[in-house]
């Protein structure tokens, strides 16, 4: 299992009244996760995985356009672990 730490910029939405000099158009978010699939257009990143079942909760699919910069951890466990 992989994780995914990704910064990301993300559409945004300002309640006016705004003047010009007010607009904050660019949003970089931070999200990291387990890395769910990758693909060449999308990162796919979840917050819980069931082993059981195969299945994946609080998935998000980030397309790589707006990927400002992201880095994939393969974490090594201690044995017995």
């Amino acid at each position: 299992m992989k994780l995914l730490y990704v910064e990301w910029l993300d559409a945004s939405y300002q309640e006016g009244p705004l003047a010009e000099d007010d607009f904050e158009p660019r949003v970089v978010l931070v999200s990291a996760g387990l890395l769910a699939r990758e693909d060449d257009e999308t990162l796919t990143l979840a917050s819980d995985y069931d082993p059981r079942t195969g299945e994946w909760r609080h998935v998000s699919h980030i397309p790589k356009i707006n990927v400002v910069r992201h880095k994939i951890i393969e974490p090594r466990l201690r044995e017995g672990r």
